[in-house]
């Protein structure tokens, strides 16, 4: 089994568990709060640190560490702890200060971020938010130990650790009814969730004998520096879709917030499970790589990608009402909840392939050092994502956002695609088309079987189980007998254990 993909089955197991846990705590949202206006002052006050935790933390930090942590500790993994201590030692103060301004001018950000909410929400997203804010302090902490993991060839810890955040706010929405608002519950236990996520990664970073010792050095930065900003303006961009988002659907209405929330929790699932696994392994391995061995891994990184997200894809768009179903509806969340949560997630589903594209093949840009071309894509999807959102939500309410969110997907990943095509660092050869073709084949079995399922069959939570279990099981099934290289390889290591 190569590594790349034992290191992405590891990091897929454990992102699952964190996921999971996840979708187990957006149960128990919708249980206790529902679509209500509450529940939408929680996820404005989230969204910002949210916000920068993607383009911050797991983003621009991570994406332009790992490239270069690689290079210095192949000369010695003292060098790259030397540069790990370089970029804490600038990092700390000055996340320090963002957390400072942005706790004093709360109110200014939830009015540019939420415009649409009534008063007496915006003061309560106001009041959490700077509950929440110092979360940003955590994560981005969290990044620069998880990127060194994952350099060191270290990925089940990293991913896992994120679960601990969602047990905390798991535990704090059970204790909800103890609190008065009762959302503050779950908003305190986030801030202390982040902190428990952040300390399990430094105490794996005892594996690799790192220690923090506080010293700068100007070589490190300069070198950091312009890789870091250049990546930090391209995610920058990428998520003002978000908040664009949030933007005008806070003006659709009490609850839509929320119900555009659920719905995208759904999208986020497998695209976090699968994409983000796949892509992260891709980032720590292809900026290692020579010339023959990158265009090698990237095509196996894409069919690696069909191979779990076209069926994931097929599977969610088909079976999503019964799923929304299944998962949320009962105490605050009705069956008018369902189906308007159904029919935003498709909207969403249908970028699905394209944003898992994007990350993988975002990835490799930044492996090549090529941030202004993302920038490029990231800018061309916002214009997209704006325009459609005007366009569409007056029209067709949330789901115009999602289908705005899928088109602005859509255009980032081709111009990358058309750019890495261009430059002669991605090639699919006949083998990766066969195997594609055998992944594409197996999925649009299992849908048809999922279809016909779905005729004769009347929902329960139970038959909703088994024909999730059943499509995968088939899916896998043609894959052994076609046998798919990714498929036989994680079945021939079965057998022989």
């Amino acid at each position: 089994m190569s590594k790349s993909l034992r290191f992405s089955i590891q990091m897929a197991l454990a992102t699952m568990i964190s996921r999971v846990l996840g979708l187990a705590r957006d149960v128990l949202f919708a249980k206790e709060f529902g679509s209500s206006p509450e529940y939408d002052a929680y996820l404005v006050a989230v969204l910002l640190p949210f916000f920068l935790r993607k383009i911050f933390a797991e983003g621009a930090l991570s994406s332009a560490f790992v490239p270069i942590y690689n290079r210095r500790a192949m000369k010695g993994i003292k060098k790259g702890h030397s540069f790990t201590n370089s970029i804490m030692t600038v990092f700390i103060p000055v996340l320090l200060l963002i957390v400072i301004i942005s706790i004093y001018y709360m109110p200014q950000i939830i009015e540019l971020v939420a415009p649409g909410l009534e008063q007496g929400v915006k003061g309560l997203s106001v009041f959490l938010g700077r509950l929440i804010f110092p979360f940003i302090l955590f994560i981005s902490m969290w990044a620069i130990y998880a990127g060194m993991l994952n350099s060191n060839d270290i990925f089940f810890s990293p991913a896992l650790s994120p679960a601990v955040h969602n047990i905390f706010i798991i535990a704090g929405i059970l204790v909800s009814p103890f609190f008065d608002p009762p959302i503050l519950g779950p908003a305190i236990f986030f801030i202390i969730g982040g902190a428990a996520q952040w300390i399990i990664v430094m105490l794996s970073s005892k594996r690799i004998g790192f220690k923090f010792r506080p010293h700068c050095k100007k070589e490190d930065l300069s070198e950091f520096m312009p890789l870091f900003l250049s990546t930090f303006a391209a995610l920058s961009v990428t998520q003002i879709n978000s908040i664009v988002d949030t933007n005008v659907v806070s003006s659709l209405g009490p609850g839509s917030v929320s119900l555009l929330q659920y719905a995208n929790r759904l999208f986020q699932l497998p695209l976090g499970v699968f994409a983000i696994s796949v892509s992260t392994v891709a980032l720590s391995q292809l900026s290692r790589n020579s010339h023959r061995e990158f265009r090698i891994n990237l095509a196996e990184g894409i069919e690696r990608m069909v191979l779990f997200v076209l069926p994931a894809t097929l599977g969610l768009l088909l079976l999503r009402g019964d799923v929304i179903r299944l998962l949320f509806q009962r105490g605050e969340f009705g069956a008018y909840d369902t189906m308007m949560t159904s029919e935003i997630l498709m909207g969403y589903i249908i970028g699905l392939p394209f944003y898992s594209l994007y990350a993988l093949l975002s990835r490799a840009e930044y492996a090549l050092k090529n941030a202004k071309i993302v920038f490029v894509a990231s800018s061309v999807s916002v214009a997209v994502n704006i325009a459609l959102d005007i366009t569409l939500a007056p029209l067709m309410g949330p789901l115009g956002i999602a289908v705005a969110t899928s088109s602005a997907g859509a255009s980032s990943f081709l111009i990358l695609l058309v750019h890495l095509l261009f430059k002669g660092k991605l090639h699919l050869g006949r083998r990766n088309l066969l195997e594609i073709t055998k992944c594409a084949i197996a999925a649009f079995v299992m849908a048809a079987l999922l279809f016909a399922m779905q005729q004769f069959i009347e929902y329960s939570g139970l038959t909703t189980l088994f024909t999730i279990i059943l499509g995968i099981a088939v899916y896998l099934l043609i894959l052994i007998v076609m046998r798919q290289r990714d498929i036989k390889t994680i079945f021939k290591r079965i057998l022989k254990r």
